[in-house]
């Protein structure tokens, strides 16, 4: 008569849940822990580890941890280190990993059948507001990036800076910093993202380097980039007669609020020019009507003007405009076409 006999082995028990993933270390995945960062399902291949690469398609942080899902061509895989800011769409590794099996984390309240636990993630990436994952990736750091700002918007949480650093623009992002156009940035390291898209902007950048901080070198300066908003000089203009069917300038000034996005004609003289500008050339219009303050609208166009011109102009009214470092315009006829 046959026996059969029972063993069960009760290994580890404790009455706490187990923290691990808020106490663990990856270098030592493989060493007995005790205590309530115990995790008996969990179970660690042998130590020396695999080589894992990958497309971040999911990032999530818990406690002092973050987990990422990357892609390997149509395979995922979980893998998890040190508190590190990753982008959706960045390529990481080769990083060297440990295997856990059946892991469970008490802080994501889930089990993963298999995750890899990685000493680092490679080269850290910035954050990033709405990248594409299938078109955005990271490549080497650049070993410094500066020039003078010649554009800059917020938006996501981000300020981005297009740079001309002479002769070659590159965009950056970084975090919100209020920047003037014509500032002059330098040595700032960054990490290049090559089809990168912003669903706030809604846009794609061919590259963008994303940076931890801005290094401002020296505020605006008109020498190397002037800003459009720089006044114009005391000129006396006298009247000139409206364009048919067209607006003064005191008139654009009057009626800003219920011109808003309408486009109108406007007859004047070209007293200043500020040009390459945000890609624009920058008037200043006057034809002898308004006061001081209502007597000099800026126009923006693409075409070349000279001081002195006496011009029609055909654009739209845009109203409220700031353009930083307290420059600011009540009213000013955008992209403008421009007839002599």
């Amino acid at each position: 008569m046959r026996r059969l006999v029972l063993v069960l082995v009760v290994a580890g028990c404790h009455s706490e849940p187990s923290k691990l993933d808020d106490h663990f270390a990856p270098k030592s995945i493989t060493e007995p822990t005790t205590g309530p960062a115990a995790v008996p399902p969990a179970s660690a291949a042998p130590t020396g580890g695999d080589q894992i690469t990958g497309t971040v398609v999911e990032t999530m942080p818990a406690s002092t941890y973050t987990y990422a899902r990357l892609d390997q061509g149509g395979r995922d895989v979980w893998i998890a280190g040190p508190e590190t800011k990753l982008v959706v769409g960045a390529k990481i590794g080769p990083v060297r990993g440990t295997l856990m099996t059946a892991f469970h984390s008490d802080t994501l309240n889930r089990t993963f059948d298999q995750i890899y636990f990685v000493d680092t993630f490679g080269q850290p990436v910035p954050p990033t507001h709405g990248a594409a994952p299938a078109q955005a990736s990271a490549t080497a750091t650049a070993p410094a990036l500066g020039g003078t700002v010649v554009e800059t918007m917020d938006a996501g949480g981000y300020t981005y800076a297009l740079l001309d650093a002479g002769g070659g623009k590159t965009w950056v992002a970084g975090p919100p910093t209020k920047l003037a156009v014509g500032a002059k940035l330098a040595g700032m390291s960054g990490t290049l993202m090559t089809g990168f898209h912003s669903s706030t902007l809604k846009r794609t950048f061919d590259e963008i380097y994303f940076v931890n901080a801005y290094a401002i070198a020296s505020p605006a300066a008109a020498s190397a980039s002037p800003t459009p908003a720089a006044p114009a000089p005391p000129e006396r203009v006298e009247p000139i007669a409206r364009a048919p069917g067209g607006k003064t300038v005191a008139e654009v000034f009057a009626g800003r609020r219920e011109l808003e996005g309408k486009l109108v004609d406007v007859r004047g003289k070209v007293v200043k020019v500020t040009s390459g500008v945000l890609d624009r050339n920058w008037l200043h219009l006057r034809d002898g009507s308004g006061a001081a303050g209502t007597n000099d609208l800026i126009v923006t166009t693409a075409e070349v003007v000279n001081p002195g011109d006496v011009v029609i102009v055909h654009g739209k009214i845009g109203t409220n405009r700031d353009l930083g470092a307290g420059y600011h315009y009540d009213v000013l006829i955008e992209n403008a076409t421009v007839t002599r």
